[in-house]
């Protein structure tokens, strides 16, 4: 029986979209002993724009823990295969 790797396409988060996302909205978050990358939602091409300000304005909001550290938001290029870490963030714009 041969094994198949699982694909997933995501899809935008900007509401009635259904386009598939190509960029991740986030910004570097580290509690001191791990770091991620804090997820603001997807983003299609068309909506890479107001997801971006959506998210900018929501990290604005947020109250960190002690020890917690969170850099901008920014937008990172989703590609197949690669986990959080090895995302390429896109130049800010």
């Amino acid at each position: 029986m041969e094994k198949t790797t699982f694909r997933y396409q995501p899809i935008c988060s900007a509401p009635h979209c259904s386009a598939i996302a190509v960029y991740k909205v986030a910004a570097p978050w580290s509690n001191g002993k791990s770091r991620e990358l804090k997820n603001y939602g997807l983003a299609c091409e068309a909506h890479r724009d107001s997801q971006l300000a959506l998210a900018q304005l929501h990290r604005q909001g947020l109250k960190l823990a002690e020890g917690e550290t969170i850099g901008p938001v920014g937008l990172y290029e989703l590609a197949a295969g690669q986990r959080d870490a090895e995302l390429t963030r896109l130049p800010d714009h």
